[in-house]
């Protein structure tokens, strides 16, 4: 940030070194506390012998009457920005601690009714009170180049709050403003099985107010099937922060802790976990698998496809799906670039319900069930309710009712020593048209466990028991559909939702075997049902580590899986390899990754890629690849440009007898009050930085975001209802352009867009040397006015002034006094501006002698 009155006051600061121990010692205390601090001024003179006046700085950092915007930090924690009130003589002024700025410093009441009754009362009328008479011990301090001020306040004087928490008060509420996100990819493969997809989702919204409308859609095309449209979700929004709560109006999908997760169309009310301070406080699985080629990976869930991605050969993990709900398992169907596929689901289910001491989770939901294979328009009403009742206590229980529907659940979890323990029974009873009547319950219990002294962690183990006569609520939908007999449906990858659980049992183990051991993880799954024979499993194996070899870190992985399918009891075994070696130390290094992969299916492929980055912030990313198994050689490549408006991918590859490319464009648009803004990515709570004629400026925090010929940029990710920190990098910014702050703090509302304003000062800037009549230079430290009377720069050494924000030609003035002859006033002229300039235009100035006394 470049401030020339903060820069001649360092070289102030430095010429009276003698005293700025004493200065900075002073500046550490209450403003009205700061002892007088008198300078030398034999120290700063001029040649012919007149006395410099520095009285100004005889008390720190001087301060001007008026409102400044400054960040307010209580003991070293921020608690929010607002507009504060300096009142006192010029130099001197002091903040004015009112009703509305001491109700924000979470003053226990106690502290309050031990203040002198003089200050309560001037406090209750609206004056200003002296914050150390308020509450004993405390102080503040205003640095006004940063426009921050420290308040201390003794901690016993305090109301505790969680560690990270921010005023809900302070929660920024974003402005009217819709969005617009599409990830757009297409795929077309050509050889023994022919495929052609296209893939389109939309992600819109609209904000007014508090209110918040979202539509989530799905548009798909396939050379062999009609276009396919599916709307995933269409909401109204509003956040209660009394209740820490979410209402949501429209199709969305209900709360899965402890019911099916389901589409829902109608009212919901929930508790919103985000509202809490992050030491007091979610969950989609994380996606991995294992590619041959160039392939697309398609993820449904119930039914409804939720992501769809080109991926290069070898392991990948997806991290960045939507959380539709805790319940539905994922299938997750990866599609090579020959036309095979092969599928696998993933569950979806949650941890252990452990809550803090008084803490309460709830949701309530009412309306009618949207599910694309369920039969019927049925009503639901389903209510949940979390409380921890002790460190080692939670209770949990829910409801749900339905047309020819009823279940009820009851739980509780323990945190023991052995880990996280949740037992929960469940009761249903089904009475639907075409099924038999029935009643039966469910058993689950769940296990989490970390344990540091083996760096072993039990991330979820669930067992599940349920009787012959229970129907689980999604099980309940969809039985009266026909179409779903499981005897009428052929294929090993079929997704059966039909299919009624008997028993299941989840597990998945993490091992950190010490410094250099290495990290090895356990994934398995098991289910049989009761309407059908067979068994189910899934069991992933693999172990990482890495060795220095050439130089370099090595990174080596080994993975094995099993899989059974529970229909025909086929059984198929993979075991996978790989090496990864990095190449090069530059800013962009490159990576080669050999692997190799067995399979039943495929027999033996051995794979060799090349990955790597380009350009500033690493927005080009690049792989080669090529592929050989016993009777096929494989080549592709596969490329991804994140500019600043969008995100560009391509592949290729081909091998005998196929050939494969994709193309894909991923991006948003955001209209605010300041226009339309285009960006490459988005999340639903983002900023819009408004930096007028800050053309180029770089969100330090937003890799690849720049302030656009506008002065607008897009964050694509804050994080709601918590501080987030907004960094703006001034390199490469025209001269004539200054930054009057570079970092800004804001605490969003969720899926709020709000505008986060850097204050800019455009104008020619330039470097003058100034000469008095009498040919000597003018006082250090004289401050240098514009026609308006506003600082513009300030004397420094040898009479040369760096002035910015001035006109083209005019006059400044310079005043070192308040008596008659203490100010003079010279014209100027600058050069013509060059767009290529790199260094400030030079001119000489003669100052003339005004008689008259400055204004005041």
């Amino acid at each position: 940030m470049v401030r020339p009155a903060g820069w001649a006051l360092g070289c102030i600061a430095f010429a009276l070194s003698p005293l700025s121990a004493a200065l900075a010692a002073a500046a550490q205390s209450d403003a009205e506390l700061v002892a007088q601090v008198d300078f030398d001024a034999s120290f700063l003179m001029r040649t012919s012998g007149q006395h410099i006046d520095v009285s100004r700085f005889a008390r720190g950092n001087p301060v001007m009457p008026g409102e400044y915007s400054v960040d307010i930090y209580l003991n070293a924690t921020w608690i929010g920005r607002r507009a504060v009130r300096f009142e006192g003589p010029n130099g001197r002024a002091k903040p004015c601690f009112d009703s509305s700025l001491v109700s924000q410093l979470h003053l226990q009441s106690e502290a309050l009714a031990a203040a002198p009754e003089q200050v309560r009362t001037r406090l209750a009328q609206g004056m200003c009170v002296d914050l150390s008479q308020l509450v004993a011990g405390a102080s503040h301090a205003f640095d006004l180049a940063e426009l921050r001020m420290d308040i201390s306040v003794p901690q016993a004087a305090l109301r505790r709050s969680p560690q990270g928490y921010v005023n809900p008060e302070f929660w920024d509420k974003g402005v009217s403003s819709a969005t617009l996100a599409y990830n757009l990819n297409t795929y077309d493969s050509q050889g023994r099985i022919s495929n052609r997809s296209t893939y389109l989702g939309i992600d819109s919204g609209i904000n007014i107010g508090t209110w918040h409308l979202r539509q989530r859609s799905v548009l798909s095309w396939q050379a062999s099937h009609p276009r396919q449209y599916q709307n995933i979700a269409t909401y109204l929004q509003h956040d209660i922060p009394s209740l820490h709560s979410q209402l949501t109006l429209g199709d969305a999908y209900t709360d899965g802790t402890m019911f099916d997760s389901v589409g829902l169309r109608g009212l919901q009310l929930a508790t919103d976990d985000r509202m809490l301070p992050d030491s007091q406080r979610g969950y989609a699985p994380l996606i991995r698998g294992i590619a041959q080629s160039n392939a697309r990976v398609t993820i449904t869930q119930n039914g409804v496809k939720l992501h769809e991605t080109t991926v290069p050969p070898g392991p990948f993990e997806i991290n960045d799906l939507y959380a539709t709900g805790y319940g539905g398992d994922l299938r997750v169907t990866v599609t090579e670039a020959d036309g095979s596929q092969h599928s696998s689901a993933v569950p979806y289910a949650s941890v252990a319900q452990l809550l803090r001491p008084g803490a309460t989770r709830y949701s309530l939901a009412a309306g009618k069930v949207r599910e694309t294979m369920a039969s019927g328009n049925s009503k639901l009403l389903q209510a949940t309710v979390q409380h921890g009742f002790t460190n080692l206590l939670t209770g949990y229980g829910g409801v749900v009712a339905m047309q020819g529907y009823q279940a009820g659940l009851i739980g509780t979890a323990w945190n023991t020593p052995l880990g996280a323990i949740a037992l929960d029974v469940t009761h249903a009873r089904i009475h639907k048209t075409g099924l038999p009547s029935s009643a039966g319950y469910s058993i689950r219990v769940s296990y989490n466990k970390f344990v540091p002294a083996t760096n072993t962690s039990v991330a979820l183990a669930a067992y599940r028991y349920s009787s012959s006569g229970y129907w689980s609520l999604r099980e309940a939908l969809l039985g009266g559909n026909a179409s779903l007999d499981p005897m009428g449906i052929g294929g090993a990858d079929v997704f059966r939702p039909f299919d009624r659980q008997r028993h299941a049992l989840q597990l998945t183990l993490n091992q950190t075997l010490g410094d250099s051991g290495g990290h090895l993880y356990v994934v398995g799954s098991s289910a049989d049902y009761w309407n059908r024979p067979g068994r189910t499993t899934q069991f992933q194996l693999g172990y990482s580590n890495l060795f220095r070899a050439f130089g370099t870190n090595v990174t080596y992985t080994i993975a094995a899986a099993r899989q059974r399918d529970g229909v025909n009891g086929q059984l198929s075994n993979q075991v996978f390899a790989s090496l990864s070696i990095p190449l090069g130390d530059g800013s962009h290094p490159s990576t080669l990754s050999l692997a190799a992969t067995k399979s039943q299916q495929s027999g033996t492929t051995g794979q060799a890629m090349l990955t790597g980055s380009a350009l500033d912030d690493n927005t080009l990313s690049y792989s080669i690849n090529a592929n050989r198994s016993h009777d096929i050689s494989t080549a592709g490549a596969q490329a991804q440009y994140r500019g600043a408006i969008a995100t560009v991918s391509a592949s290729v590859s081909g091998g005998s007898g196929f050939s494969q490319y994709s193309g894909g464009l991923k991006g948003a648009l955001v209209a605010h009050p300041g226009g339309v803004t285009l960006t490459n990515d988005l999340s639903d709570t983002i900023g819009i930085v408004e930096a007028k004629d800050a053309k180029g400026a770089r969100i330090a925090n937003a890799p690849g975001v720049h302030i656009d010929s506008r002065g607008y940029a897009v964050v694509p990710y804050l994080k709601p209802y918590a501080l987030n920190t907004v960094d703006l990098d001034p390199k490469g910014l025209p001269l004539d352009v200054e930054l009057k702050e570079t970092s800004a703090q804001i605490a969003p509302r969720a899926n709020s867009v709000t505008m986060i304003r850097f204050a800019t000062v455009t104008g020619r800037s330039a470097m003058i040397n100034v000469l008095m009549p009498d040919g000597v230079s003018p006082l250090f430290g004289t401050p240098v006015l514009n026609e308006e009377g506003a600082e513009v720069g300030i004397v420094s050494q040898g009479g040369r002034v760096l002035v910015r924000g001035v006109a083209d030609a005019g006059q400044l003035s310079l005043r070192w006094g308040d008596q008659p002859g203490q100010q003079c006033r010279f014209r100027y002229r600058l050069p013509e501006k060059n767009p290529q300039g790199v260094t400030y235009p030079q001119l000489k100035a003669s100052c003339e002698i005004l008689a008259e006394a400055p204004p005041q």
